[in-house]
């Protein structure tokens, strides 16, 4: 076995962390391609819906802190209006959490809730009270491809897509439905037609 003599082992470890703390410096700074896009790309009207834009307040903003996020009331031609909020979490994969969390700290409490088929996965369905009054609710994560629930996977993938700078795949936006409290919607055409055209296929 040929051993390496001690002046050079220490060069090659010296120049072997040298590129490592390059790398670990220039790494963070390349270009990823965040899912901004996808939101600026959603339509404001279909063939069976109208949008109206919401303003997110400055609370909105600041709990973001570099996600991008939209708002908006679908209003579809027949039935509720929906609040639609869809997060991209390139800029602050923390912003993006299972929804279940900000509803109960909300003070609603969850009654009910089953995973319902999407055009190309899966979305969770909920019912909550609150004071006596329910609401209705749809939530899942989108990748462009299909949908999905759990929020392990998104953040695994999410931290993997930050590892390879974007090489890995897209990044999964947070897509949640809320329907005004007491009112229920038919969530069948919602997930058949609505959603489909908004994008999420």
């Amino acid at each position: 076995m040929i051993s390496m003599n001690p002046r050079r082992k220490r060069n090659v470890l010296l120049i072997l962390c040298g590129i490592a703390a390059l790398t670990a410096l220039i790494w963070p700074m390349l270009p990823m391609v965040a899912a901004e896009d996808r939101l600026k790309s959603m339509p404001l009207t279909g063939a069976e819906f109208t949008c109206e834009e919401i303003q997110l307040s400055a609370a909105d903003q600041e709990f973001l802190a570099g996600a991008k996020a939209i708002q908006r009331i679908v209003r579809p031609r027949r039935g509720s209006p929906i609040m639609l909020t869809v997060i991209d979490g390139s800029g602050n994969r923390h912003a993006v959490h299972d929804p279940n969390y900000c509803l109960a700290g909300s003070g609603w409490s969850v009654r009910s809730q089953k995973e319902w088929a999407m055009p190309s996965g899966q979305a969770n369905w909920i019912t909550m009270e609150k004071d006596g009054v329910t609401m209705e609710a749809l939530w899942f994560f989108d990748d462009g491809e299909g949908q999905f629930t759990s929020a392990q996977t998104y953040w695994w993938r999410a931290s993997l897509r930050r590892a390879t700078r974007g090489l890995s795949g897209a990044e999964p936006l947070l897509v949640m439905l809320r329907v005004p409290p007491g009112e229920s919607v038919d969530w069948q055409r919602m997930r058949q037609v609505i959603l489909p055209s908004l994008g999420f296929r």
